[in-house]
């Protein structure tokens, strides 16, 4: 069941504002540094403060932090939900790949899919499902054999269902498989570093592609060579039309994305 959205483009209320500060604060558990990360996050992305609670921070790495929350359900039954911040430096049109990736292929077969996103000038907010899991290493040593070989069957069903997409995610490990022992459930996660292959389905990775095979064909050929040893630095012109280039593609391709406009932000649809 969808949780009820005050419409995340709405306008925030100034009692709403303040709100967030004094859960922030309610919440003993967490540290100074956790708190202020959360607090940073609302204000960064307001229009969140409609309709989420933050609880904590579950995961932080190089591209992205991940957040538990919860949102407000017809019912009043609050549902859980996993919010991945991705850091402002991200590049754009890593960005929509990686939502491309989980609304195409995400939902189905042990691989996360994606419920909304949030955005707010450069930060991203991807909404996915919660899976409670545990932490690989604390279950490892108590693994039996069938849970192992569980285990392995399900990531395989889970790379099969990404692959038959032309995905190659590029980052499997346990922290990225995730696994409720009780349950018996699993979620592959976190397509940052997804590639396409030559005949991928997800447009995006073969725009990201190409652009990082042409910013490393630039880091790592900085001369042209002219026979008989002689060489001279690549013209200034040359990375700038190569850039021209990769900027009207990177228009292009985010032209798949669709920004709705409003006054607190901007949600984000992909569509095809």
């Amino acid at each position: 069941m969808e949780p009820v959205l005050k419409s995340p483009c709405d306008e925030q209320h100034p009692q709403q504002a303040e709100d967030f500060h004094g859960n922030v604060e309610q919440s003993s558990k967490l540290s100074a540094g956790v708190k202020k990360d959360i607090e940073k996050l609302y204000e960064a992305v307001p229009q969140l403060v409609n309709v989420f609670k933050i609880k904590e921070k579950i995961g932080e790495g190089t591209f992205s932090s991940v957040y538990l929350a919860t949102a407000q359900l017809q019912t009043g039954y609050e549902e859980k939900i996993a919010l991945k911040h991705l850091i402002p430096t991200s590049h754009p049109l890593r960005i929509a790949a990686e939502l491309q990736c989980l609304t195409v292929a995400g939902g189905q077969d042990n691989v996360m899919g994606v419920k909304y996103c949030f955005r707010k000038n450069d930060h991203v907010v991807i909404v996915m499902p919660y899976l409670e899991h545990e932490s690989f290493l604390d279950i490892l040593n108590s693994l039996s054999f069938e849970e192992v070989r569980e285990y392995m069957f399900n990531l395989f069903k889970a790379l099969r269902r990404i692959h038959h997409f032309g995905i190659v995610h590029r980052d499997v490990k346990p922290s990225n498989f995730l696994y409720n022992r009780q349950l018996k459930k699993y979620a592959l996660v976190d397509f940052g570093l997804a590639q396409g292959t030559p005949d991928t389905k997800i447009e995006l990775l073969k725009t990201a592609h190409s652009e990082d095979q042409q910013r490393s064909c630039l880091q790592t050929n900085p001369v042209v060579a002219l026979g008989n040893g002689v060489s001279v630095t690549a013209p200034e012109q040359i990375a700038q039309q190569s850039a021209s280039k990769a900027a009207d593609r990177r228009s292009s391709s985010l032209s798949k994305v669709q920004m709705k406009q409003g006054r607190g932000g901007k949600v984000l649809s992909l569509f095809y």
